[in-house]
């Protein structure tokens, strides 16, 4: 009976163990989704990793050729600059860098690769700076640095542009130094050739002039013995010596122009003021030079073809006017000059074309003038004197002379 109980007791409980959920046992793996959230958990409350720069290399990207971290200066036409960085040791999770070479790169660059490469840098100085992150993470809060220098050529320096331009004032002034002797050399040979012409004229033309003169004389003395002076022979024979006296004139003013080897000026009241003290005048007549306004320098060859007009007016005031005072006056204005010689002589009428017989000095005075693109006013009467008077523009002055040669340039 005993036997019976037992049996049945063991066949209800496994009835009720099967009807009974088994209590689930404690397991050391969790779901992926709750591990996720835990290292990120994690991952927040570690520090961002430290970043440190390995080395540089101008050659290669496997490694870097150098390891120094002093400033880093590379040579004038460098091609190629690699930079190696890392995170310090013991991070084994996926890393991000950032870098930037600042004074070159306008943004920072973000790349999982641990390096930068540059090609092609420009002259300067500049400053690496490389930061890291986790993922999900902050970027350091400290970057790593490395002064990076890129030396000039020697033609992109300062120095360089300081040689260039100190060698193009010398060159310049080589230059003008040549120009100027050319010049004076050219200047010279002019002048030589005007003394040539000179001596030849006083030799040959003036000694013809005096030998005619004395054959005139001559003849007429022989109309003043015979009383035949007032025959028409004898006019036309006074009438010639007239005129060879003019032309002799006339010859030692121009040889006197040919031989003026003073210095060339572009100064018109010096120039005049030379002249005046050269022409021998009468003691009885009194000549006064005065000069108005600021005085304007203008091109030697002006001031030649002006002081030969004042020449020209003065001789015919002494030779002809009779006069006891000549007043010479340069008034200088704004855009023009105004040269005058003002005599106190007899006078002429200017219209009489018969006292002007035999005399080429108006003419020659209008035709200077002319050249310098001026005009020439010729003032007479009988009771006041002769005015003769040049006005002349500076703009005239520098039309007409601009010229090349320089013959035409000193005047001649």
């Amino acid at each position: 009976m005993y036997f019976v109980l037992a049996g049945v007791l063991l066949l209800a409980g496994r009835e009720l163990r099967s009807q009974i959920a088994p209590y689930p046992t404690p397991s050391t793996e969790m779901p992926s989704a709750g591990r996720d959230r835990t290292e990120a958990v994690a991952l927040a409350g570690t520090s961002p990793p430290a970043v440190v720069i390995r080395g540089w290399s101008t050659s290669s990207e496997v490694g870097p050729t150098s390891e120094s971290l002093e400033p880093l200066v590379l040579n004038a036409g460098n091609r190629d600059l690699v930079i190696f960085f890392d995170a310090t040791p013991g991070r084994k999770t996926d890393l991000e860098f950032r870098y930037r070479l600042t004074g070159y790169d306008p943004d920072w660059t973000v790349t999982p690769s641990k390096l930068a490469h540059y090609r092609r840098l420009s002259p300067g100085h500049f400053e690496m700076e490389v930061e890291a992150r986790e993922a999900g993470g902050q970027w350091s809060a400290t970057a790593a640095t490395l002064k990076v220098v890129q030396r000039r050529f020697f033609y992109q320096t300062w120095y360089f542009y300081v040689l260039v331009g100190v060698a193009m004032v010398l060159i310049g002034t080589q230059l003008l130094s040549q120009r100027d002797q050319l010049l004076k050399g050219e200047m010279g040979i002019v002048l030589e050739e005007r003394n040539r012409i000179a001596s030849d004229c006083h030799d040959t033309l003036m000694a013809g002039f005096a030998a005619i003169s004395w054959q005139l004389e001559a003849t007429a003395k022989l109309f003043r013995d015979t009383h035949a002076e007032l025959t028409p022979a004898a006019k036309s024979c006074e009438l010639a010596r007239s005129m060879v006296s003019h032309c002799q004139a006339e010859a030692r003013r121009i040889i006197w122009d040919l031989r003026d080897t003073e210095e060339l000026t572009d100064n018109l009241s010096q120039a005049l003021t030379r002249a005046l003290a050269a022409h021998r005048m009468r003691e009885t007549i009194e000549t006064t030079f005065e000069v108005y306004g600021d005085e304007t320098p203008i091109a030697p060859g002006a001031v030649h073809h002006l002081v030969c007009i004042g020449q020209e007016a003065i001789t015919n005031a002494v030779r002809h006017a009779q006069a006891t005072n000549i007043h010479v006056a340069l008034r200088y204005g704004t855009d023009s000059l105004n040269l005058s010689v003002k005599d106190d002589g007899k006078g002429f009428h200017v219209s009489d074309t018969s006292t002007r017989t035999g005399h080429f000095g108006i003419p020659v005075m209008q035709e200077r003038a002319r050249k310098l693109g001026g005009a020439l006013k010729l003032t007479s009467s009988a009771q006041s004197g002769t005015e003769v008077a040049v006005t002349v523009s500076f703009q005239a002055i520098d039309r007409s002379l601009k010229q090349r040669d320089v013959v035409p340039w000193i005047g001649v």
